[in-house]
């Protein structure tokens, strides 16, 4: 196991848990020893930009490397958040890597999603408050794009029905994409997606007209809702269940009333000899079976619980740790996407607010030990991880990636890393990392796993005795 260095810089060496707070990011981080005992120092204002790539085979220090990172980089201000699939992360998991000096319990903000009703939701129909964010017209692409990382099988015409339904969905909750003031409104989740769609299949199904299904949906959820708080104020004050079998009685009574008035309204003469009088809108040329899979889509969209609980917010100032462990392996990657999206949100807002473009250091970054998920939702350029790679630099964002081989990471990545670690691989891998990341024959044979790493910063490798 590594032990925390002799040779650490007496900054960091001597920081405590009340002072490691002094430190800024004008301090370097000693990375190591050189093989002729020379300091290998390193800092972001010294970096072209804020990402890095930390790739070792299972069983190098990967993971080690990376404590030893983040809890340098967060003791100096860095907000970071953490996508932790095999519960790496936490504190007690820094303590074992030699840098509990640098962080605290209270640093760490678990955010932990499951398939159960304590778990964390994100809300993929939250349109961004910048115009940088593409307002509702960007978000229904993303969540477009979601629906399809979600289930693969989602079909082209399905897909057209969900955009035409986002777009009603946001339209009634008041969210108008010319209208960015509107933008800050309270956005609808998967939930009321699911209602909608009800309402047209009801629609289409009974051949009323949508303002009527609309009404009398909305007089039904009203009617419902009354009688559940009726249930719970009378039980909470210790009544009876005969005072609540009347309550909910006069409730039903009432919908009864209301349900007379549409008929006596809808079925008449009058409207039965006009077919416009019950005109569905463009849903009258839907195909019901295929509005029924969509439905089915994202009816477990909402099952899974991600994305209607309530919203729990990453932590300024903490190291925010994103707990995946539970969850299946498609699920981990739709999470991730969604994390990965909101963080640079997160760096464009602040960086407009504070008009503090182009930083020496980032307010932001974003972890993710497993590469390999990266890669899997990243085919496109303008991919969340992708984005923050290529433009995270002018927003104070960055990306780092662990990964065990050179085909995990992504080109663009790659192309806009300035910092990598290299520990010990599989000597399968050898020929790609030359190839891919420059490295030299000769260095990587002196690699060692868990006791050195190439490091890179802008120039050539060095080997390094590294955070020992």
């Amino acid at each position: 196991m590594h032990q925390a260095s002799a040779h650490q810089s007496a900054a960091v060496a001597g920081a405590s848990n009340h002072t490691h707070r002094s430190l800024t990011h004008f301090d370097p981080i000693l990375i190591g020893l050189d093989p002729r005992g020379n300091p290998r120092e390193w800092s972001f204002p010294s970096v072209a930009n804020f990402n890095a790539i930390f790739l070792g085979g299972s069983g190098a220090g990967k993971t080690h490397t990376l404590h030893h990172m983040v809890a340098n980089v967060f003791a100096r201000g860095t907000t970071f958040h953490v996508i932790d699939i095999k519960g790496d992360f936490k504190y007690e998991n820094f303590v074992k890597s030699g840098v509990g000096h640098l962080v605290q319990p209270e640093d760490f903000h678990d955010l932990t999603f499951n398939y159960y009703t304590d778990g964390c939701s994100v809300n993929p129909l939250q349109v961004p408050k910048t115009v940088e964010g593409g307002g509702v017209f960007r978000t229904i692409e993303n969540v477009i794009e979601l629906v399809k990382v979600f289930n693969p099988s989602a079909g082209g015409k399905q897909l057209g029905y969900l955009t035409d339904i986002l777009k009603r969905v946001y339209n009634k909750a008041g969210i108008d994409h010319d209208d960015m003031d509107t933008w800050r409104k309270p956005s609808p989740t998967f939930a009321n997606v699911l209602t909608e769609i009800d309402l047209i299949i009801a629609s289409l199904s009974s051949g009323m007209d949508v303002l009527s299904a609309t009404s009398l949906f909305q007089s039904f959820g009203m009617a419902k809702a009354q009688a559940e708080r009726v249930m719970r104020t009378i039980t909470e004050n210790e009544g009876s269940k005969d005072q609540i079998e009347e309550a909910i009685a006069d409730i039903q009574e009432a919908f009864k009333a209301d349900l007379i008035r549409y008929a006596e309204r809808l079925i008449t003469f009058e409207n039965l000899s006009r077919p416009e009088a019950f005109e569905t809108s463009d849903w009258v040329h839907w195909s019901k079976e295929s509005l029924l899979s969509l439905k089915g889509i994202i009816q477990v969209m909402v099952d899974t619980r991600l994305f209607t609980q309530s919203v729990v917010r990453p932590r300024p100032g903490a190291i925010n740790r994103y707990d995946l462990g539970t969850l299946s392996p498609r699920h981990q990657q739709v999470i991730m996407r969604i994390v990965a999206s909101q963080v640079f949100a997160m760096g464009v807002m602040e960086t407009k607010r504070k008009d503090t473009f182009n930083p020496q250091f980032p307010a932001h970054i974003l972890v993710a030990d497993e590469g390999k998920h990266i890669k899997e939702i990243s085919s496109s350029p303008i991919s969340p991880f992708n984005r923050i790679g290529t433009e995270g630099r002018g927003y104070g964002v960055g990306a780092w990636a662990g990964v065990q081989s050179p085909d995990q990471v992504t080109k663009d990545l790659l192309k806009n890393s300035d910092t990598t670690f290299i520990l010990k691989t599989p000597d399968a891998s050898v020929n790609e990392i030359i190839k891919l990341f420059a490295a030299k024959p000769n260095q990587l044979k002196q690699l060692e796993a868990k006791k050195n790493a190439l490091f890179g910063s802008g120039g050539s490798y060095t080997l390094v005795e590294h955070f020992r």
